[in-house]
């Protein structure tokens, strides 16, 4: 796998096209679609999410925090645009193929997440992560998986006939906890636990302090029910106030992480791609993909635009949030595992999922081309 992305980095490199969509493609041929000889076991899982992990904590590091708070309120507008407009074409679209009302509403939530790991690959690849446009995107993928998460806690409540309020309030009250801790550990205790490997003698002792601190963090997100990305994204940009960030700690991390975890994160995505079901599910594997990748692009677009940004400021953002990778898979998963996604349209959904994960790049690509820095 690490040989064969090599290669297929140098080609997509050479044809100047992001190395990640080559990954992602290599991933559905050495999987379950045509060769399969490449099994998404626990191994492989556990790598590729420590590859996420990894990919968002450098995304964190590489951060702006002035630019974040700037640009804040036009995440938030956002994210929402960037929910609504990909719920409603969804579930217009699984209505009118004949799925019906409560399966359509999950599978609409399903589309509503954004996976914005694709799209920091690809920003970083062109120096654009640290634009307006680049920081725009990650303040509103966070909010986004906020969002999203908070629609499958209601709907699945409500689907299952398990709604609670309790549940609900208590879901908030560890959000907001979680939140106060966030400022709590950047302002007050990361700066002097990094500041403590100045007294260890150990090798790479600001690096594994950093490692540990990206670990806990994306630990503590997944058990107050946030993704785990998110609390790495936030250790991230805690880190990147260190006096070691450039020098050591952001080097160390991509090291370890580009070497072996995180190109395994791209592979997986498309393993579990499977054609059985793709002529009999033809139409609507097409339709899911045409208004979800329609739904992000204009929908995120437009709250940028409503923000003040320019059209082809408004094309980047709306590019950036179309990719639905792993938290769409998550919580496909979750539905179906609770029979809020049945057989029948599973495949359907999760192959549109990947072929939109693999689309988004082109997009973010071609939006960036138009819009240099």
């Amino acid at each position: 796998m690490l040989f064969l992305t090599l290669v297929v980095s140098h080609i997509f490199n050479r044809l100047n096209l992001p190395a990640v969509i080559g990954q992602l493609i290599l991933g559905v041929i050495l999987g379950k679609g045509v060769l399969n000889i490449v099994k998404a076991d626990n191994n492989v899982n556990l790598f590729a999410e420590i590859g996420v992990i990894l990919l968002m904590f450098l995304a964190g590091l590489e951060s702006n925090l002035k630019l974040l708070r700037k640009h804040l309120v036009p995440s938030v507008t956002v994210a929402i645009f960037g929910v609504i407009l990909p719920v409603a074409l969804t579930l217009m679209t699984s209505l009118i193929f004949g799925i019906n009302f409560k399966e359509s509403i999950f599978i609409s939530v399903v589309f509503a997440a954004t996976s914005v790991s694709i799209s920091v690959e690809v920003l970083k690849s062109l120096n654009y992560l640290s634009s307006a446009s680049g920081t725009v995107i990650l303040g509103a993928a966070v909010v986004d998986d906020i969002l999203a998460i908070s629609i499958l806690s209601v709907m699945s409540g409500t689907l299952t006939g398990a709604f609670s309020m309790k549940k609900i309030l208590m879901l908030l009250g560890l959000w907001i906890l979680f939140g106060v801790l966030i400022v709590v550990l950047h302002k007050w205790v990361i700066p002097q636990i990094i500041h403590l490997a100045d007294y260890i003698e150990a090798t790479q002792a600001p690096t594994i302090f950093a490692l540990v601190i990206c670990f806990v963090m994306a630990y503590i997100a997944d058990k107050v029910e946030l993704d785990a990305v998110l609390g790495a994204f936030v250790a991230g940009i805690a880190v990147s106030n260190s006096k070691y960030y450039k020098e050591k700690i952001g080097s160390n991390i991509e090291a370890i992480g580009y070497s072996i975890f995180i190109p395994v994160f791209f592979i997986s995505i498309g393993l579990n791609l499977e054609f059985s079901s793709f002529l009999k599910d033809f139409w609507l594997i097409v339709f899911f993909t045409i208004t979800g990748v329609v739904g992000k692009l204009f929908g995120a677009g437009f709250g940028a635009k409503l923000s003040g940004f320019d059209l082809k400021d408004s094309y980047v953002i709306g590019s950036g949030m179309i990719s639905r990778g792993e938290m769409a898979l998550i919580i496909g998963q979750i539905g179906f595992s609770a029979h809020l996604l049945s057989e029948e349209y599973y495949s359907a959904v999760i192959i549109s999922v990947i072929l939109i994960t693999i689309i988004s790049p082109f997009f973010l690509k071609h939006s960036i081309s138009k819009n240099p820095l």
